[in-house]
């Protein structure tokens, strides 16, 4: 059986190439992937033989602390594994004897992976990437990213260079990726407008790829057998189009768990997933109807699954030097796949939810030299487009079908009122996003509400939105991300507030005795049962 360390030589890397060790990097689907507490080695020559199961720092999660569920999220970062196994592969993929290498650190980890900084005596460095055991789909989140890299950097797209990789049972005792460091940094978020035009270029090439099915890339050799495929024609080394490998597809029966969704809208009751199932089936019988007529639009397409600024790597000079981070990557009809990246655009916008086309600011005429070009720049850059792509945003309700797509195979957490409104929103608009048959007319919507229905879901939907505007300025104050994630400086301050803030709260409700015990059992910053 061929080495996975002699599969493949193109590709990309995830996290990095900077020069300076305290750029964040970042993790797949947003999770950012932060600098920790360095733990360096220096290894002379003969090096050193560390063995499984000791060095804590490199097997445990060190970048920050959890305020509630600690104990869990440091269970799913566990990952034990051969350290000198890793620096042996590392230094073969590189052609070099493992006392060329000067030193071995872990360099950042986020919610999927941990990444560690292996530099060679010759000055270039490689980094690993491991993803922890609780990152789904095993095997096939490191064999798709590996294709996905060599695919992309094939067609142009400035990716790092994948140098090995292994996915099957292998002495380091974990899945990995050995790729090159990309040179440069990740852009600040005030730089975006920098590197704009470059990123509708990049993706431009990617839109202008021609992909015989959706799913996700692969190599064939790296799909169980008996998986079902799609060959690439024309690509080398076998690559082909197999199962979607973003996570989403990937939960365990999360339907079978029963969370609570808000004590504010469900009155403390837990939620069951038979509303969820009616939702769903309401959106099979509207899918059929909101594909695209047009054949140019249904083509499969292939994005980067995350481009926020942590994973686009520029120059001094503000050339991009690579896109990092293709992990959970898909392949998608255009319809589906289209749409301005979260860096470029603002979602929850009602013009762009309805696709407007944009407008110069009233005042422009007033505005002094710096803020008239920023004017127009983002006036210039909200209506440029590739033919394709560009067809695709401006096609009725675009926006509303990839929104209810996503927020349908998104797995049931106890809450079902985005698909519910989403469904309300195509009902309503029905005569605009509905393709119509092969006499040109819309056909019938399959789906009906009534209007007290409609209404119950806007209030409900109103509220949540209430609920989730108060979580997030909590979150703000006691300085903690949506999971209860703070820096490791941070633990004690967040704590000590959030217990300020739970004695506020139930003393709000000291006169009623029943809402005071279910707030106390209920407090969401207090652990909870995640498999309840």
């Amino acid at each position: 059986m061929q080495s996975d360390l002699q599969r493949h030589k193109t590709g990309e890397q995830e996290e990095q190439g900077s020069t300076r060790a305290d750029w964040l990097a970042s993790d797949s689907l947003g999770c950012t992937l932060r600098p920790c507490r360095v733990w360096t080695t220096v290894l002379s020559s003969p090096p050193p033989r560390p063995h499984i199961g000791t060095n804590r720092e490199l097997f445990e999660y060190t970048s920050g602390r959890w305020i509630y569920n600690e104990p869990r999220r440091l269970a799913e970062r566990r990952l034990a594994f051969n350290v000198d196994e890793l620096m042996k592969a590392a230094a073969k993929s590189v052609n070099r004897r493992i006392s060329d290498i000067k030193s071995f650190r872990k360099f950042a980890e986020g919610g999927f992976n941990r990444v560690f900084d292996i530099s060679i005596k010759d000055g270039s460095c490689i980094l690993a990437r491991l993803p922890y055991p609780s990152t789904l789909p095993r095997r096939l989140a490191v064999a798709s990213e590996v294709a996905t890299l060599d695919f992309v950097r094939a067609h142009g797209i400035p990716t790092p260079r994948v140098l090995g990789y292994s996915v099957d049972d292998n002495p380091v005792g974990a899945e990995y990726i050995l790729m090159e460091k990309v040179p440069g940094r990740p852009i600040e978020e005030n730089e975006r407008l920098n590197v704009v035009l470059q990123i509708v270029e990049l993706e431009t090439k990617l839109f202008d790829i021609h992909l015989p099915a959706s799913g996700s890339i692969y190599y064939s050799h790296d799909l169980p057998p008996g998986t079902r495929r799609v060959d690439i024609p024309g690509s080398e080394g076998g690559l082909c189009i197999g199962p979607y490998a973003s996570l989403r597809w990937w939960h365990g029966e999360r339907a079978d768990l029963d969370i609570d969704g808000g004590p504010q809208t469900f009155d403390y009751e837990k939620q069951h997933p038979e509303e969820h199932a009616k939702s769903l089936e309401d959106y099979i019988r509207l899918a059929p109807y909101l594909v695209p007529r047009s054949s140019k639009l249904v083509l499969p397409v292939l994005r980067h699954p995350d481009l926020q600024p942590n994973n686009i790597y520029v120059s001094e000079d503000y050339s991009i030097t690579g896109l990092i981070d293709w992990q959970h990557s898909m392949v998608l009809p255009t319809f589906l796949a289209a749409g301005m990246p979260n860096l470029f655009q603002n979602y929850d916008d009602e013009e762009s939810m309805l696709f407007v086309p944009p407008q110069l600011r009233d005042d422009f005429g007033s505005l002094d030299e710096d803020e008239r070009a920023k004017a127009q720049e983002s006036f210039r850059r909200r209506h440029r487009g590739d033919g394709t792509h560009w067809r695709a945003l401006q096609e009725d309700g675009g926006v509303l079908k990839r929104r209810v797509f996503d927020d349908a195979g998104s797995p049931w957490e106890g809450l079902n009122t985005p698909l519910q409104m989403d469904i309300v929103r195509v009902v309503q608009n029905w005569s605009k996003i509905a393709a119509a048959d092969k006499d040109g007319g819309i056909p019938a919507c399959p789906v009906t509400l009534s209007e007290q229905e409609v209404q119950r879901r806007i209030i409900l939907d109103e509220e949540l939105r209430e609920v989730d505007s108060e979580t997030e300025r909590i979150n703000g104050l006691l300085g903690i991300a949506g999971d209860g994630w703070t820096t490791n400086e941070g633990f004690e301050g967040a704590r000590e507030r959030a217990g300020w803030i739970r004695e506020e709260g139930l003393a709000s409700v000291s006169d009623d005795a029943w809402l005071r015990e279910m707030t106390e059992r209920h407090w969401p910053f207090d652990d909870w049962d995640e498999d309840e």
